[in-house]
């Protein structure tokens, strides 16, 4: 099975559906990512937000935004190995982030021949609060069904009907997502990031939203 996953920014793939991801990989599927924004404003967003750690933000005070994408970036490439993802399996679209709604286009465009022929693709939901995740939602939908794909979707951050929700047991995994988790010490940075690495220790399993292109705008969150 073709299983392609959409991470808004590093680290979605993580909090997102990061033991699913292993658990397939195990399981020796075909499994993709795609990391369509670059990170580029987490320092400069979290300053003004004040979610930033003093202790951990280190030399990256003193770094544009260009030099933040690249180490986030690199980070994101050495989570991507360690998830065991194979080199052609590993796809970045660099669209700036918080301006990933300005650049529809551009990620359908790329997303379509990446996802062509995939049995399964991941995603955030489309009600969640970030720009970045709700564009990234509408990236791979529209990709989709401009290719008539027969493809199932797996929502994650979402809230679905019972009947839409599959969940996936990923215990076995946690202590190695904990791990991986550790890699993006950009975004460790963050005050709510660095609470969150704490409950993957804890993390049991996962649940998604299971839908088709058919029920596309029938449930709140597809």
């Amino acid at each position: 099975m073709k299983i392609v996953v959409f991470a808004p920014h590093p680290d979605d793939e993580i909090f997102g559906c990061g033991g699913s991801i292993l658990k397939w990989l195990a399981e020796a599927h075909d499994v993709h990512i795609i990391y369509v924004t670059d990170n580029r404003v987490l320092i400069s967003w979290g300053l003004k937000a004040n979610e930033l750690i003093e202790d951990e933000i280190g030399e990256y005070m003193d770094l544009n935004e260009d030099q933040i994408a690249e180490i986030a970036l690199k980070e994101a490439d050495s989570a991507a190995k360690a998830f065991g993802f194979p080199p052609n399996n590993i796809h970045y679209f660099k669209i700036y982030d918080q301006d990933a709604m300005n650049k529809i286009d551009l990620g359908v465009s790329l997303s379509k021949q990446i996802i062509k022929d995939a049995d399964r693709i991941v995603i955030p939901g489309d009600i969640d609060s970030h720009p970045d995740h709700r564009a990234t939602h509408i990236i791979a939908k529209r990709s989709a069904k401009e290719l008539n794909l027969n493809a199932e979707f797996y929502v994650y951050y979402s809230v679905s009907p019972r009947e839409k929700q599959v969940k996936i047991k990923t215990a076995e995994y946690k202590e190695k997502l904990y791990e991986i988790m550790k890699l993006y010490k950009t975004q460790l940075c963050q005050k709510g990031t660095h609470a969150a690495w704490g409950t993957l220790k804890r993390r049991r399993s996962e649940r998604f939203g299971v839908y088709k292109l058919e029920d596309m705008n029938k449930y709140d969150n597809f």
